[in-house]
């Protein structure tokens, strides 16, 4: 995928919360706060890259790299509805 198609793609999930995995494995969880140029900034709450996991008692704000990027998923916070 393009940068151009992630920064896109990350600016319609700004303010939500999201799980972000980089293409050397490590899975990020938070809310976009901010795209800038080719730069995501990310309110952390966890990062796991399958042997330790890193969480914050107060959130940080961590920039990653747009084109480091694979995959950026949607989480649902409340119950889903289907009608």
């Amino acid at each position: 995928m393009s940068v151009a198609a992630l920064r896109r793609q990350s600016k319609l999930y700004i303010n939500k919360q999201v799980k972000i995995t980089a293409k050397n494995g490590i899975i990020y969880t938070g809310k976009i706060t901010k795209v800038d140029g080719k730069k995501l900034y990310l309110k952390v709450s966890s990062a796991n890259d399958g042997k330790k996991v890193h969480t914050s008692f107060l959130p940080f704000v961590l920039p990653l790299v747009l084109f480091d990027l694979l995959v950026i998923a949607l989480l649902e916070t409340g119950p889903r509805r289907f009608i």
